[in-house]
């Protein structure tokens, strides 16, 4: 599992903050079949107690901490789905779950629940998430939470190379699906909106947008950062300097008061 050094992710980590200058750590995520390999990462936190997997990415990024999360240990019931932990049920497939809930009518429920992505059922048992300067593994993903000008800067790196635009799809719920989920499915950089459970038990504020990117797409994003600050989309972005007219006119005001 130990197939690269922590300097190497640091140096990306470094690269990252650099261009984007964010609050919270980048989080590097890696999707495990076998769960017994979560004993060979170091440093690894169990937190011997059944959580929702989007708190695992509020430990890493708010605290540096390598978290490790089995299928059994997870309570949330639409990450266990859209992790490939639980194979969709009935209830699910049929809408019930979101019926009254997001959707007025049962066509409207099923229609939500066809549109969440999905990882394949049994493919991953084990999920690890870690602050990226300090993992000692190769991860799948890298997630980061940010404003909206530090997911736009992203997006401009995302496209740098072969431009067009981003779509962002999201029904509000499962950012996890949005995020990992569609990213392990298409392999392309993904940006969502925290869910109401991530705002609830993982810490995202309101100002936060999410971004996940894979591996495989890294380099590039980096290369895109890097031609789109020389062009000038920088972080903070850059205030035009102008006169401020307010004063101007209490000068004119005071010049008029000296004459009487």
């Amino acid at each position: 599992m130990v197939v690269d050094s922590m300097g190497k992710w640091k140096e990306l980590d470094d690269t990252l903050n650099k261009y984007l200058r964010l609050s919270t750590f980048p989080i590097a995520v890696k999707l495990l079949i076998d769960d017994t390999d979560l004993n060979k990462i170091n440093h690894l936190k169990r937190l011997n107690k059944k959580i929702a997997l989007c708190q695992i990415f509020s430990y890493s990024r708010y605290y540096g901490w390598t978290v490790g999360l089995t299928k059994e240990d997870n309570v949330c019931p639409l990450a266990e789905i859209a992790m490939g932990f639980e194979q969709p049920y009935k209830w699910f497939l049929e809408g019930e779950f979101f019926l009254q809930r997001y959707n007025k009518t049962p066509e409207g429920a099923k229609k939500t629940s066809e549109s969440i992505p999905i990882i394949p059922f049994g493919k991953f048992s084990a999920i690890v998430s870690g602050a990226l300067y300090r993992i000692d593994y190769d991860p799948d993903f890298i997630l980061i939470y940010g404003n909206s000008a530090q997911i736009m800067r992203i997006i401009q790196g995302a496209l740098w190379r072969e431009g067009g635009r981003m779509t962002i799809s999201t029904f509000g719920d499962a950012v996890c699906a949005d995020t990992i989920s569609k990213a392990f499915l298409i392999g392309k950089t993904q940006v969502a909106i925290p869910c109401l459970g991530d705002r609830r038990f993982g810490l995202a504020k309101d100002t936060d947008l999410v971004a996940s990117i894979p591996l495989g797409e890294i380099e590039s994003i980096k290369e895109g950062l890097e031609g789109t600050y020389k062009a000038g989309s920088r972080i903070p972005i850059p205030f035009e300097v102008c006169t401020p007219e307010f004063f101007l006119k209490i000068h004119d005001y005071i010049k008029e008061a000296k004459k009487s």
